[in-house]
């Protein structure tokens, strides 16, 4: 993986509450970003209400730096983004996450480091403090329920980034491993011996107890089933499971009389 390349750094403007700080350091930190920047938070930092809820990811709390305006939180960026919920009087390129993303991944693979930008919890930033910035970002959410919570918006962003930087600096097949859907068993997948034997005990009990319609559906009826639990990549332990049901039946019916 490419380590070498900048990554984003995360602006806070105007943040409210101490526990969204540090909900967004847990967040940053769990998609291997870290730097993270305060303009005028309206507590004082450091604050101990941030570190309850950074839940672990102390080094970035304890990293922070503070500024007094936008400008000076970014005296070492090249290009930056602004996420916004709403609809703005002014032109801006705007992006959705993912193409905002693609965009700063361009600027690090040129060296050239990027910043994404929220605003205060309530109002949003403000036209003012986004004209710094060279471009919007609107999540698509609901339209009558659009504004997102600090720390999920900056979740968001920062698996966005995880998300296309594996996907630039690994190989195709690296990424196909690490993406695509896996099944995992804590004991191994059953054989087709184990589950050939589970098919056969099936179908007798079945068959004696009159679940077949007619011998005509019976295999019709096998056939559904087998491809049922065999899709289902069963492991030894949910097959032997399977087979401890129908003895306890078959037990059952015995005490009963009815076998």
């Amino acid at each position: 993986m490419k380590s070498n390349i900048p990554y984003p750094v995360i602006v806070l403007v105007r943040t409210q509450l101490p526990e969204n700080i540090g909900s967004t350091a847990r967040a940053m930190k769990n998609f291997g970003l870290s730097d993270l920047r305060l303009v005028s938070p309206r507590e004082s930092w450091p604050n101990k209400g941030a570190k309850s809820m950074a839940a672990g990811a102390d080094s970035i709390l304890e990293n922070i730096q503070v500024f007094e305006s936008i400008p000076e939180a970014l005296h070492d960026v090249s290009y930056t983004v602004s996420l916004t919920a709403r609809n703005r009087d002014i032109t801006k390129i705007e992006f959705g996450p993912e193409h905002a993303v693609k965009k700063i991944l361009y600027y690090s693979e040129k060296n050239e480091k990027s910043a994404i930008i929220f605003g205060p919890e309530q109002s949003g930033l403000t036209n003012d403090e986004i004209s710094v910035s060279n471009a919007l970002v609107k999540v698509p959410t609901e339209i009558n329920f659009s504004s997102l919570n600090l720390a999920q918006a900056v979740l968001l962003m920062s698996w966005e980034w995880k998300k296309i930087h594996l996907k630039s600096s690994l190989s195709e097949e690296e990424y196909k491993d690490i993406s695509d859907p896996k099944l995992y068993h804590k004991t191994p997948i059953s054989s087709v011996s184990e589950r050939d034997y589970f098919f056969s005990r099936l179908e007798e009990f079945l068959e004696m107890n009159n679940f077949f319609a007619t011998k005509e559906m019976q295999p019709s009826v096998m056939n559904n089933l087998k491809s049922m639990f065999v899709r289902s990549n069963l492991s030894q332990q949910e097959l032997g499971t399977l087979n401890g049901i129908i003895s306890a039946i078959e037990k059952k019916l015995l005490t009963n009389g009815k076998s």
